[in-house]
């Protein structure tokens, strides 16, 4: 039997978050539908250059050339 594809649909919803992990208080925050990439939210508003802290802290799905080159180009890192 020749393998198939299947195409399974999300619901629901994803909440991307940003942190000040000093005062642990939420500083940013999105809502998307299940079905986005997580990657492509972090270039969307998440990151906050009044937030001093020095080091931006993000999961592996995060680090791709956009982000990185997105994160420079901004001063974040």
């Amino acid at each position: 039997m020749p393998a198939t594809d299947l195409a399974i649909p999300f619901f629901g919803y994803k909440s991307h978050i940003s942190i000040d992990r000093k005062f642990r208080l939420l500083r940013k925050w999105k809502t998307t539908d299940a079905a986005a990439s997580d990657g492509a939210r972090l270039r969307e508003g998440l990151l906050d250059k009044t937030n001093t802290a020095s080091i931006l802290w993000a999961n592996t799905v995060s680090r791709s050339k956009a982000n990185e080159d997105f994160m420079e180009k901004q001063s974040f890192v």
